[in-house]
């Protein structure tokens, strides 16, 4: 009798343990929390809204955070997450944005993109910088009723900015707006 009740007090002892820790496993904190979770938001995004992951089969998926770009003190992050998705391409750009002026209240935006319709986007900004915005103009075009894109100029330097849902800005330079659509090409594998 006195054994089972060691026993028993073991198990429980060890069940407490192990659940404690497995509480813990994906636990974030504080704004690194949203650092933490904007690197698999593309994915979730991808398994949860775009593709459905079946039961049946297997499906392949491989995915490249493209752009990665994380700014704290101003509370804003934004991922280009490239994809390849059982032979279908694409991004998935993640958007973060702080939607109170006390950074206390957050929100992460996603929108997919084909491969060609982020072909398409690219263009869409290579054919606004033809346009050579003067010094603190801005070259604006509605890409799609979630995205703007914005060329405009700052001290003689053009910069690439992407407007998401009207309220998250992310602004970038030419090289590296062009090194990103590279890097999609490498890895789509075009």
């Amino acid at each position: 009798m006195k054994m089972n009740r060691i026993r028993t007090l073991i198990f429980v002892c060890l069940t407490i343990i192990i659940a404690k820790t497995n509480l813990y496993a994906q636990v974030f904190t504080g704004f690194s929390a949203f650092t933490e979770l904007i690197e698999y938001e593309g994915q979730r995004f991808l398994m949860e809204d775009i593709y459905q992951i079946t039961s049946v089969d297997f499906d392949k998926l491989k995915i490249d955070k493209t752009i990665n770009e994380i700014d704290a003190d101003e509370g804003f992050m934004f991922v280009l997450t490239s994809y390849t998705f059982n032979g279908e391409s694409g991004v998935v750009i993640t958007s973060f944005n702080s939607t109170s002026f006390s950074n206390t209240q957050h929100q992460f935006v996603n929108v997919h993109l084909t491969s060609e319709e982020y072909e398409e986007l690219y263009n869409t900004f290579k054919d606004l910088e033809k346009n050579e915005p003067k010094n603190y103009e801005h070259i604006l075009k509605k890409y799609n009723n979630r995205l703007i894109v914005d060329v405009n100029n700052q001290e003689e330097i053009t910069y690439f900015t992407l407007w998401v849902d009207y309220y998250s800005r992310h602004t970038f330079t030419m090289t590296k707006w062009d090194r990103a659509y590279k890097r999609y090409k490498k890895f789509i594998g075009q």
